[in-house]
């Protein structure tokens, strides 16, 4: 008897669930089909809905990801120019900075020659000056390298004077000036100065003049031999 009880209690708890499960699918999903239609239209209402506020969500997103990209690719733009920047930069920098030390030097460079030159003198600024030896007086040029030009006055009186011009190369070797275009001129004056005449004597006039120290002798190797044996001092 105790047996039969528990089977019946059994089976009707077995019913109860199935029928507390057909409760719910009926009231899950509807049974006539103008519910069914509702529930369709309802369900895919509420997708569209919400596929409706994903979307700007998504699009937000992509915004944002696209965005990050972009500044991502600024950035390393950016930094690629400011390196190129600082690269020819560098470059201009170093070019200027060895131009710079170039041109010094080369100024340092000739500062030191000429004070050299100044110090000892060229061989032709180390001759170069007026020499005499009484009515006569000698001026020797340097004008540019070793070419010199010399410039003789010999006065005779008062009233007359003779002049010879010439030019030549130094050789510092033999320290002396060899001269090949000499030309003497003889010139009077009247009383009150002016210039009574003037005589070109010769031309292609030869010769040399050596110098020793601050002392110099002029080998006229003309007729005239002018001044044999004179020795002229630096004045």
């Amino acid at each position: 008897m105790k047996q039969k009880l528990l089977a019946i209690i059994g089976l009707c708890l077995m019913l109860t669930v199935v029928l507390t499960g057909c409760g719910k699918k009926a009231e899950t999903e509807p049974t006539t089909p103008t519910s069914r239609i509702e529930y369709v239209e309802t369900t895919t209402a509420a997708q569209a809905q919400n596929a409706t506020e994903k979307a700007p969500a998504q699009k937000t997103e992509n915004a944002a990801t696209k965005k990050t990209e972009a500044k991502k690719n600024q950035n390393a733009t950016a930094k690629k120019t400011q390196k190129a920047n600082a690269k020819k930069t560098q470059k201009a920098t170093k070019k200027a900075t060895q131009k710079a030390t170039q041109k010094a030097t080369q100024k340092a460079t000739k500062k030191a020659a000429q004070k050299t030159t100044e110090a000892t003198g060229s061989p032709v600024q180390r001759y170069q000056g007026k020499y005499g030896n009484g009515r006569c007086t000698i001026e020797v040029i340097g004008v540019a390298n070793n070419t010199v030009e010399i410039h003789v006055y010999w006065s005779s009186s008062a009233w007359e004077h003779s002049e010879w011009t010439m030019s030549g190369n130094f050789d510092d070797e033999g320290k002396y000036v060899y001269y090949s275009d000499g030309v003497r001129k003889d010139i009077a004056y009247n009383d009150d100065g002016t210039v009574k005449s003037t005589e070109t004597v010769y031309t292609g006039g030869k010769g040399a003049f050596v110098f020793n120290g601050n002392k110099m002798t002029w080998e006229d190797q003309t007729a005239d031999h002018v001044a044999d044996g004179m020795t002229f001092v630096r004045c």
